[in-house]
């Protein structure tokens, strides 16, 4: 009897030995995952070298859209923004839609291609030196990435809302298409708007758009009063509607279909955007590829370190984290990393062992980019 009862004890104990040792959480998986699926590459402002910038360099190869989910105002993204646009082209890409609205994307157009697009740039800058008017294009490195757009032929498509604190310059474009004569009769409607710039009257804007003759600036009009009404009511819904009937608009009349996109990464999330939790531009592109039985491959980009006045932030010790810590961790001084994160998808079975804002870029995005920069 005694030896039947250690028999049994012996088995149970080597099943449950077993179980335990064959049970993995997916936070363990995930370790192994991205250990199997992490690449890198070097970037010190030439050419980047790398696997990861190969992997980087075959989604233009292999996908109809690319979204590069940026992190705004790095001028170190911008540089190696700049060889993604080179390859981009080689593989037939000649459209770049970014964060900006399509007068302003019409502008930037026309600003690269003067001499020394940056210094353009600086002389509209002086008349207001305390506004934004282009969103994300402000740097030397942001002018040379428009440049080299404008030298491989791209389009830009610009799909947003036209920004509030550009609406002074607008509106300036749009009194100072009128003949002189037109100017006179107008000028106490133009006075007003710029007295109010932020929230310009509605009638007045129509008054003006009335004796406006080119269709782009009458558009622009019309889409600061759109613009006006996603800021005031904090219109999300409205905002993301807005960005997938432009994009529609261009992507219709367009004969290159080949995308590649340079927004912030909330708004390429494939399913809802991560912070609004609507369906926006990233999902309808993913979408539209699924229509055309082509790819869409979307990276998320992030930074583990900011520095605001002297004051560095790591993003790995903070309690309302920006970004998942898992990813963090992986930061590397010297180089670019990058982890793909369709294996993972494949590989997780959702235990919950694992923080949700990590299953959440996981699920939306096919890449992770982990940037070496401080970001200012």
């Amino acid at each position: 009897m005694r030896k039947i009862l250690l028999i049994i004890i012996l088995f149970v104990f080597g099943l449950s030995f077993g179980q335990s040792k064959k049970k993995m959480t997916d936070e363990e998986k995930l370790t192994k995952c991205i250990t199997e699926n992490t690449n890198y590459f070097a970037f010190d402002g030439q050419k980047p070298n790398g696997k990861g910038w190969e992997i980087i360099e075959n989604l233009f190869a292999e996908n109809q859209f690319v979204a590069w989910g940026e992190y705004h105002n790095s001028p170190l993204l911008s540089q190696l923004t700049r060889y993604a646009l080179e390859s981009a082209s080689k593989n037939g890409y000649k459209t770049w839609c970014v964060e900006t609205s399509p007068f302003a994307a019409s502008e930037l157009m026309h600003i690269a291609k003067a001499k020394n697009p940056f210094e353009n740039f600086l002389e509209i800058k002086q008349k207001r030196p305390n506004f934004t008017t282009f969103p994300f294009f402000e740097t030397k490195e942001d002018f040379a990435m428009l440049s080299t757009a404008a030298k491989l032929g791209y389009s830009i498509w610009g799909i947003d809302q036209e920004f509030q604190m550009s609406f002074p310059y607008c509106l300036e474009k749009a009194f100072g298409s009128l003949p002189e004569k037109k100017q006179g009769k107008l000028k106490a409607v133009y006075d007003s708007l710029q007295t109010k710039w932020w929230n310009p009257e509605p009638k007045l804007l129509d008054s003006l758009k009335k004796e406006v003759r080119q269709p782009d600036l009458k558009r622009m009009l019309d889409d600061i009063k759109i613009s006006e009404d996603i800021y005031y009511y904090s219109d999300n819904q409205k905002r993301a509607d807005l960005m997938k009937a432009n994009f529609f608009a261009y992507y219709d009349a367009s004969k290159n279909k080949k995308v590649f996109f340079k927004m912030g990464s909330n708004h390429l999330a494939k399913g809802m955007n991560l912070e609004t939790n609507l369906y926006d531009i990233g999902n309808a592109v993913y979408e539209l590829s699924q229509r055309n039985k082509t790819k869409f491959s979307n990276v998320y980009c992030m930074v583990r370190y900011t520095e605001d006045k002297g004051i560095i932030t790591d993003d790995l010790e903070e309690k309302d984290n920006q970004n998942p810590k898992v990813f963090s961790k992986l930061y590397d001084k010297e180089k670019w990393v990058l982890v793909d994160l369709r294996s993972l998808r494949l590989k997780m079975r959702y235990d919950n062992t694992i923080t949700s804002d990590t299953y959440k870029i996981i699920e939306k995005y096919d890449y992770v980019l982990i940037s070496p920069e401080i970001l200012k």
